[in-house]
């Protein structure tokens, strides 16, 4: 509400399949799901090399992924929210993103930097 008070320029992103993007750490194994089991080989295991819906790893690994890749673009996260992810530039102007879950909203005073943070934050 406070940038829309301000004037602040805002965009809106839901990044699709985002408990995909995690690396795992750990090997993880699962059997072959129904429908795409091989015939003759159904005994067989498949070892995951990425998060997947359901994991209970998935959403460590994607808020991983999520802080590398923020900070990898400028960003440094608050210290009073975990969700808040702050950007300031040389000259003073200021992008905020607030992530929950696997929304996010992008503001700032400077309408072409929060829109060249979001291209840079999509193409990460």
């Amino acid at each position: 509400m406070a940038a829309a008070l301000e004037g602040w320029h805002i965009e809106e992103l839901d990044v699709k399949s985002a408990f995909l993007y995690g690396q795992l750490n750990e090997e993880i194994y699962m059997e072959q799901p129904k429908g795409f089991k091989i015939h003759g080989q159904e005994w067989k295991v498949l070892h995951l090399r990425q998060a997947i819906y359901g994991l209970k790893q998935a959403a460590l690994a994607w808020w991983k992924e999520l802080l590398a890749s923020m900070h990898k673009i400028g960003f440094e996260r608050s210290q009073s929210d975990a969700g808040i992810f702050i950007h300031k530039a040389k000259n003073g102007d200021i992008v905020i993103t607030m992530i929950y879950i696997d929304d996010s909203s992008f503001m700032g005073n400077n309408a072409t930097l929060v829109k060249e943070k979001k291209k840079a934050f999509l193409s990460i």
